[in-house]
């Protein structure tokens, strides 16, 4: 079977469809992939790092205000559509998957002309309006949380299947990641991380917060600070008592969740998606500028549920960090409940449920309209 993954811009727009795709690979299912994004996106790292191959197509974002800017990215999109049909006539996937942010409506629409059938995945509790847009070309869009369905319209095909997590990442032991990072197996870890590009604020409180309790016999931190971030990070705690791992990226992330005790980071939806599925407490610091605020919905849902506490971006300082910290992490019942409610929330099946309906989608209009036939030839025109 031949998939076609349109999106990027950010490790959340990458990561749930390599979560499915894993999943194919598992199942036995010969699956040959190409992933279509821009190149100003992490997708060309990432997915190159990951062994796939990478199309580039020309994409900006859509401002709301209809400014030269606006029209601009439009005519971007027109063009990116063009460069998408040629793209599809060219690998003939039997299904594309689109991942949300501007780099992949390009690749739907042009998968919508040429009759391959669509699937979208919509990890966020409140869903970008690229997604909104396109699930109208969809045939299925697979929603990572039951308090996205509102923002749809009537008859888009939906489907709740919660946010696919990568098979691989679930099989991590706490053994393995305390070995992997080098951490001291009689202390409790934080993990610390401001997701793919790493968080400014986060980064500044943790080094404070690791100041204030680094007389701490019991504690240790694993962090992950983003490229720009990493060496000022590392040189500040670097002399400190208390253990710091430093990295700035860690591509086995899976090893990072289980070597943990309690997470400090973001609350995107890839992010509450893997924190869930490891039953990982959480203290969670929303993106103050997410889409109509969509990581502070995710993380109230999981304080609502008692598996986090929630630190707004405006109030984080080293202080409170630290105090949250301390109030989670020597409360061993508290630790424990906060696991068991993280646990609930998650749902490991979602990448399998997700590759089968993509599976059951290719077999029933798999196949190229005409359209896409006389591309390829044309392609294949000498």
């Amino acid at each position: 079977m031949r998939v076609l993954v349109a999106g990027g811009g950010t490790g959340g727009h990458i990561y749930p469809a390599v979560a499915v795709l894993e999943s194919l690979a598992g199942s036995g299912i010969p699956t040959e992939t190409v992933f279509v994004g821009t190149r100003r996106g992490l997708e060309g790292g990432i997915v190159s790092g990951l062994g796939y191959r990478l199309r580039s197509i020309v994409a900006r974002p859509l401002p709301v205000k209809k400014n030269l800017e606006y029209f601009f990215s439009l005519a971007c999109a027109l063009v990116g559509t063009i460069q998408s049909v040629f793209i599809l006539g060219w690998d003939r996937p039997n299904v594309v998957i689109g991942t949300g942010g501007y780099a992949s409506a390009p690749v739907v629409l042009a998968g919508r002309l040429l009759g391959i059938p669509i699937l979208l995945i919509e990890p966020n509790s409140v869903p970008g309006r690229t997604t909104t847009m396109l699930a109208r070309f969809a045939d299925e869009v697979a929603l990572g949380l039951q308090e996205s369905v509102r923002y749809f319209s009537r008859g888009t095909n939906l489907r709740v299947t919660g946010v696919p997590i990568r098979p691989s990442m679930l099989s991590c032991t706490r053994e393995e990641g305390l070995r992997l990072f080098g951490l001291d197996p009689g202390r409790k870890t934080v993990f610390v991380f401001g997701g793919s590009r790493g968080a400014s604020s986060i980064n500044r409180a943790f080094v404070d917060a690791a100041r204030t309790l680094q007389d701490r016999q019991d504690l240790q931190f694993l962090v992950q600070t983003g490229a720009h971030n990493y060496e000022t990070v590392a040189e500040a705690v670097s002399d400190l008592r208390i253990p710091c791992v430093v990295h700035p990226y860690i591509d086995d992330i899976g090893h990072a969740y289980a070597a943990g005790n309690l997470a400090v980071c973001r609350a995107g939806a890839g992010t509450i998606a893997e924190l869930t599925a490891f039953g990982l407490p959480s203290i969670l610091i929303p993106y103050p500028h997410a889409t109509a605020g969509h990581q502070e919905t995710n993380a109230r849902i999981l304080e609502e549920s008692g598996a986090a506490s929630v630190i707004l971006d405006e109030d984080l300082n080293g202080r409170n960090l630290a105090n949250a910290i301390v109030a989670i992490i020597d409360d061993a019942k508290h630790l424990e409940d906060m696991s068991r409610n993280s646990r609930g929330l998650g749902n490991p099946d979602a990448s399998r449920e997700i590759a089968v309906r993509l599976v059951q989608l290719a077999q029933l209009k798999g196949r190229l309209s005409r359209l896409a036939a006389v591309l390829v030839e044309l392609c294949s025109v000498r």
